[in-house]
């Protein structure tokens, strides 16, 4: 009867092979009532629980009697049944009524019902995929290490008193006559930027950094050239006196770090870090000063005032603007995270370096005035403020001239999708014929970005 085999199945089944079914299997005839049926342990326990025969059988009357000897052996308590409820139907033994398990049948015989690969090992618990972690951001970091500094350079009084409409139209005429200076130093730092960058021939060229590189400035090169419309239609409209000052020393120091990060001995990464880092801080002073236009009393009626509030501050908190600056910010955190040059921590040192500049010269761009206002004639930008901040100035100009930026141009491979390329395409960042938007301010040449986003 094969291992599964007990004496009570054997003596009760005959076993056989059937010759007359294609299959030849093994059957077995029970011997009290002549049933034939397939060979199965199973099934064979539940014939003998029905077959009478075999219940009235001396066969079942000998294993009732045993099984109920070893009931009372292991169990004082328990009462034996006797053959008397056997042959009345009124229960079958043991073994074949479910009251004492089988030792032939072999239940969870490999442990619980867990899944198992085809190999027999446990398969893994469905474990979450941790997030991968985030890119450090170089432009995060430098924010950073010069929290300071940048908050001093972006919240000055020339700011509060814009935003409030207390500022006096002389310091406001003499910032509009040294960012016309910025503006055209702008233009060149950005052309040379743009000679930096070698492309190297692609199928998708939308796609290739590279690419996105050379669109975000020239996207950068139009913005200005919009810009410097845009300043002299809003002097045209508003009256505003352009200052015609030749440039002051701390305006020849931005202009000087413009060349200086744009040179042959500096990495595009030192670049895009002077050009996200001056847009940056226009973006966050403008908002600051913003932030001061709901204390407004009343509207007032100077020209210079309304120019402040419905063009030029305007232009510089404007959701156009701010996505450029991102654009720009997404670029320095990808071109410093795909950094291949020898000396990259060098490279970080000198981004440093060259942010904390900004932020000193930004801050002393704005003119001074005092708490009226006013002009303030003892200004460090003044004839008699020369000596004060040409040190400083100098001190700036010479790290940043000469063996101090001594990186290469990266035009490493990367791979990273931080900004969005089809929001920063030729036709969004051409700005079609250039002429103003609306009121003349400036659109940035990012209007389809949130598109594609």
């Amino acid at each position: 009867m094969g291992r599964h085999a007990n004496p009570d199945i054997r003596r009760a089944f005959a076993e056989f092979q059937d010759t007359d079914t294609p299959s030849k299997c093994n059957k077995v005839r029970c011997l009290h009532c002549g049933f034939v049926r397939a060979k199965n342990t199973t099934r064979q326990i539940e014939h003998l629980q029905e077959c009478q025969n075999y219940l009235n059988s001396p066969d079942a009357q000998a294993h009732l009697v045993q099984n109920a000897n070893n009931n009372s052996n292991n169990n004082n308590n328990s009462n034996p049944l006797d053959a008397n409820n056997i042959a009345q139907g009124s229960g079958a033994p043991s073994i074949l009524n479910g009251q004492h398990p089988n030792p032939n049948l072999q239940v969870h015989r490999r442990g619980p019902n867990n899944k198992r690969a085809r190999d027999g090992q446990l398969i893994a618990p469905n474990v979450h995929p941790m997030h991968p972690p985030l890119a450090p951001s170089l432009a995060a970091h430098l924010l950073a290490i010069c929290q300071g500094p940048f908050t001093s350079a972006t919240q000055v009084q020339f700011l509060s008193h814009a935003g409030c409409g207390s500022l006096a139209p002389g310091p406001l005429s003499q910032w509009l006559g040294q960012d016309g200076h910025y503006s055209r130093g702008y233009i060149r730092f950005v052309g040379q930027l743009l000679a930096k960058i070698r492309l190297p021939q692609t199928s998708n060229s939308q796609f290739h950094p590279m690419y996105r590189t050379m669109d975000l400035l020239i996207s950068a090169l139009n913005n200005m050239r919009r810009e410097m419309q845009f300043f002299e239609i809003t002097a045209t409209k508003y009256g505003l006196a352009l200052g015609q000052e030749p440039a002051t020393p701390i305006t020849r120091a931005l202009l000087d770090l413009f060349v200086s990060a744009s040179s042959t001995s500096a990495s595009l990464l030192e670049g895009m870090v002077v050009l996200w880092g001056t847009e940056h801080c226009y973006r966050s002073a403008w908002q600051y000063a913003s932030s001061f236009s709901t204390s407004l009393s009343s509207p007032s009626t100077d020209s210079h005032i309304i120019a402040l509030h419905q063009a030029l501050i305007p232009n510089w908190t404007s959701p156009a603007f701010s996505k450029f600056v991102d654009a720009c910010r997404a670029l320095v955190d990808e071109l410093a995270n795909t950094t291949t040059t020898r000396d990259g921590k060098e490279e970080m040192q000198r981004c440093e370096e060259i942010f904390r500049q900004i932020c000193y010269l930004i801050e002393r761009f704005w003119p001074d005035v005092d708490g009226m206002g006013e002009e303030d004639e003892t200004a460090r930008l003044g004839p008699s403020g020369v000596g004060s901040s040409g040190p400083g100035v100098s001190g700036f100009d010479g790290t940043m001239n000469g063996a101090g930026l001594n990186g290469t141009g990266m035009n490493g491979p990367m791979s990273s999708q931080a900004i969005n390329v089809q929001g920063l395409n030729p036709q969004g960042m051409n700005g079609g014929d250039g002429t103003p938007v609306g009121d003349g301010r400036n659109s940035f040449g990012l209007e389809s970005v949130g598109q594609g986003s």
